[in-house]
Formats: C-alpha cells, sequence, structure tokens
C-alpha cells in the first residue's frame, strides 16, 4: 500500500462541467429479457427442487417485482407467483390493476387483501389463488422478500423472512411451513443475485437518467450562493417525476447537514456552513458535500487546515477505491485498498466502502473486511463512502454510479448504443486527468464522476494529483 497523499501532492483544478444531454426518449427493457429473466428464475427453481417462488413486492420494495414483470406496486402490495411452467400469476391491489397492464408476461389477478384499507372487497381467498397456481400440501415454496437474514440468530429460527406473517400464515396452511424457505438471496446475493448484472439495454438507460440527474445537480451547485434557501436549491434541481426517486431529496445547510437525510426547510445559507446536495431516483444518485466559501482562504478559523485534514485524504480513498475496481475484482480486496481510511477514528465512517445500486438505492455492500464476493460483468456500483462530520470539522461526502464491464459487454455497448459510450470514454479521460487510474473496465455514469468539491460557492473548483 502506497503512502497516504500529502498536501503538497495536490492541488486544485478548475473544470467546466459538460453541457447535460437530457433526453426522455429512455431504452426500455424487451419483453424477451423479461422471459429470460423468467427462464433463469425457473433454472434455478428446478436445480433447487422447489415448485414454486413467491416474490413479495410493496411501495417501498419493488425493485424484484419491477425485475421479475416491469410493474412496481405504487400504491400497494403485490405478490409474483411464479411456478415451473406457465405463466406467472401476478396478484395486485385495486388501484395497482389499471396499471398492471404494463407487466410483461403474467397473468393479472385482483386479490382485494393488497387494496389499501377500506376498500371494497369481493375477490377471491388467497388459498383459492394459491391452489389455483398449483400449490397444495407438500409443494416446495420459495419466499422472495427485500433482505436475506445473515445472523446466526435468525439462522436458527428457521424461515426467517420479511414477506409478512399473514402471507406466510395463509402459505403455511397451504403447503407446510416446513416446505418454504427464504429465497431473496437469489434474487441480491452481491455475487449470483439474478437481478445484479444490468443488461446492455440497462446500463444505456441508467446513463441517461444519470444525465437527467447531473443537469439538476448542475443547475443547483450553480445557485448556491450566502442567502439562498435549502428550498430554493431543491427547486434548482428540476426534479420532474419522469424517473420515481429512490431516496428523499437533500438540501441541508449549517446544523441541518448533520441531520444528514433531513428534507430541505428555508434555513437560509451563510459563508462558511458546511452543506449537503444529493438527489437519487431508479438507476441514478449523485451527491456532493463541502463547505460555502469560493476558497481555502475563506474558511471559518477553527477549520482553516480543513483542505489537508479532511478534503485531501477523502479524494486519496477515492483515488484507491476507484483504482481497485475491475470485474472479478474480490471486494474485500476492495475493501483493502481503503482499510487505513475506513478504520480512522477521525473519519469515524459507519456504512460500508460502496455498494450495489439499481432501481433501488441500495441492493447490498459487499465492500467489506474479508469478502469474498466478486464483481460481475454488468454490475452497477455506487461509490458512497461518507464521512462524518468531526467536529469541528465538517463531514465529507462524494456520490456517484458506476459500472464494471467485460470486454464483449463493453463491446456490445459501444455497438448500440454509441452516444452513450462516447459520453462515458470522456468520463475515463477526465478523471484520468484528475490523477484516477481505471481498469479498462470501469465505465462511470455521471459528468462530475469523482470530483471532490471544497468549495461550493465555486463548485467546479476540485481536487487533483499534481501534474
Amino acid at each position: 500500500m502506497r503512502e497516504r497523499l500529502r498536501p503538497g501532492d495536490v492541488e486544485v483544478v478548475e473544470l467546466a462541467w459538460p453541457e447535460p444531454e437530457v433526453t426522455h426518449d429512455l431504452p426500455q427493457i424487451p419483453g424477451e429479457t423479461y422471459a429470460q429473466r423468467l427462464a433463469s428464475l425457473r433454472a434455478l427453481m428446478d436445480r433447487e427442487g422447489l415448485s414454486h417462488v413467491l416474490v413479495y413486492g410493496d411501495r417501498e420494495h419493488f425493485a424484484n417485482t419491477r425485475w421479475l414483470t416491469g410493474y412496481d406496486p405504487r400504491f400497494e402490495e403485490s405478490l409474483v407467483i411464479v411456478g415451473l411452467t406457465g405463466r406467472p400469476r401476478l396478484l395486485v391491489g385495486l388501484e395497482g390493476q389499471y396499471y398492471a397492464a404494463i407487466a410483461q408476461g403474467v397473468d393479472v389477478e385482483l386479490y382485494d387483501e393488497f387494496s389499501l384499507q377500506g376498500q371494497p372487497s369481493s375477490g377471491r381467498t388467497l388459498p383459492e389463488i394459491l391452489a389455483d397456481c398449483g400449490l397444495s400440501v407438500g409443494s416446495r415454496v420459495g419466499l422472495a422478500g427485500t433482505k436475506y437474514r445473515q445472523t446466526p440468530a435468525f439462522a436458527k429460527a428457521g424461515l426467517a423472512t420479511d414477506v409478512p406473517y399473514y402471507l406466510v400464515a395463509v402459505l403455511a396452511e397451504v403447503v407446510g411451513r416446513e416446505n418454504i424457505r427464504d429465497v431473496t438471496r437469489w434474487f441480491t446475493d452481491s455475487s449470483t443475485g439474478l437481478r445484479i448484472p444490468l443488461t446492455v439495454d440497462e446500463i444505456a438507460r441508467n446513463e441517461m437518467i444519470n444525465q437527467m440527474v447531473y443537469a439538476g445537480m448542475c443547475a443547483a451547485l450553480s445557485a448556491l450562493n450566502p442567502g439562498v434557501s435549502e428550498a430554493e436549491i431543491s427547486g434548482k434541481l428540476g426534479y420532474d417525476g419522469s424517473i420515481p426517486l429512490s431516496c428523499h431529496i437533500v438540501v441541508s445547510f449549517g446544523e441541518n447537514v448533520n441531520l444528514a437525510l433531513n428534507s430541505p426547510t428555508n434555513r437560509q445559507l451563510r459563508l462558511g456552513d458546511p452543506l449537503s446536495v444529493a438527489m437519487g431516483v431508479w438507476g441514478a444518485n449523485i451527491a456532493r458535500t463541502g463547505i460555502a466559501v469560493h476558497s481555502a482562504e475563506e474558511f471559518p478559523p477553527e477549520i482553516a487546515d480543513a483542505l489537508e485534514k479532511v478534503f485531501v485524504p477523502y479524494f486519496d480513498m477515492l483515488l484507491r477505491w476507484y483504482g481497485a475496481l475491475h470485474v472479478g475484482a474480490n471486494c474485500g480486496d476492495v475493501y483493502e485498498a481503503v482499510r487505513e481510511y475506513m478504520e480512522d477514528p477521525f473519519f469515524g465512517i459507519a456504512l460500508n466502502a460502496g455498494h450495489l445500486i439499481r432501481d433501488e438505492e441500495w441492493i447490498n455492500a459487499p465492500f467489506v473486511p474479508g469478502s469474498k464476493d466478486v464483481l460481475a460483468s454488468g454490475t452497477m456500483i455506487q461509490c458512497d463512502i461518507i464521512v462524518p462530520a468531526t467536529p469541528p470539522y465538517p463531514g465529507v461526502h462524494t456520490e456517484d454510479g458506476l459500472v464494471v464491464a467485460d470486454a464483449d459487454l463493453r463491446a456490445e455497448l459501444a455497438g448500440k448504443y454509441p452516444a452513450v459510450w462516447e459520453r462515458i470514454q470522456k468520463r475515463r479521460a477526465a478523471m484520468e486527468d484528475l490523477g484516477y487510474k481505471l481498469h479498462e473496465d470501469v465505465l462511470p455514469l455521471c459528468d462530475m464522476q469523482g470530483q471532490v468539491t471544497p468549495f461550493m460557492l465555486s463548485p467546479t473548483k476540485v481536487l487533483s494529483l499534481k501534474k
């Protein structure tokens, strides 16, 4: 491991942000992709000796359902019942039955218990539906929820699932509790999960969605000036609702930064305030933190050395982290590349060193000590290493998304989406100009990727290795 960067190794450079290339004409996921996903799930079911898999979703935990069918339960709950043959059955609530027309390759049925409280009830019972789908005593069934349980206590408990109890209880009556197992890991395991690799269409789609978020971030960061309110900057993000939010918008000034996830208020920005701006939607999340100054000379006296104390070490950590990424990389090795910072008491980092991302903001986080997980081609990763505040010093957070892709996937992307490929190559060159050493597998999705921004009133002034 090389020595830490010293302040003299780093300089401040001023960049020109590329003009956002925003389009709402996004690539769609073709029907054959959904058919392939169903086939891959059924192959796994057959190998594991299961007759059915039931995939639960709700408004917050929609991603497995959407991956499998294209449908997300926007108000209510849902359940996909998959057998080894035939068309899967998608159960939806009253408000979802019309929207469910977007679902791919499934039969849709209204199940009243998934409707909002107080809605009319008249349909079939769950035991009737399950029997119609071929479930009976002795059927071996997998349940997919949102998170799989990893602690020994849950392993001893037998069936550990976050699928609602009322569904589990009915299912147990129909097939026998001993015949139910949790298969959530099948979908979200960092190395082997069915949902982890993106197709070429999904990579292109998420790159274009990143352009939307990037455009909003450019506008918001450019509008930062003393006296502006959090709510005003939030409005500059230009969120138009075309892609659903994956997390709450964050615009925080001063002491509100310490609340981390606080929604924008009318608090006004003051010179020297720490601040944070972040927006995440399905497929993209960009965040920046820094201090409301134009240069280091404007840092408040108590943090006059914040550049060398906080921002330069953080930049060093990002250089190491990005440099460790490639298809087939051991995730434990990625952690080792940044271990001395992750475990530095001054930084006080509590979350893992980055995580996987898709529609939902956080799928899994494999970058932990001793991890044997490896990065598969097509994996989308979020650079999300949050250094909390260590008074009087501010925290720092630079967040962007990327994909690691092997030669075949890169060639497919370049051939099918040349404009996307060209933007990615320009980002790689821009990052390398700042001092990043990227493996050819690394495909940055954001036009401000890896830019550490200490001076938020001059957000295009960023850290770079000295040439």
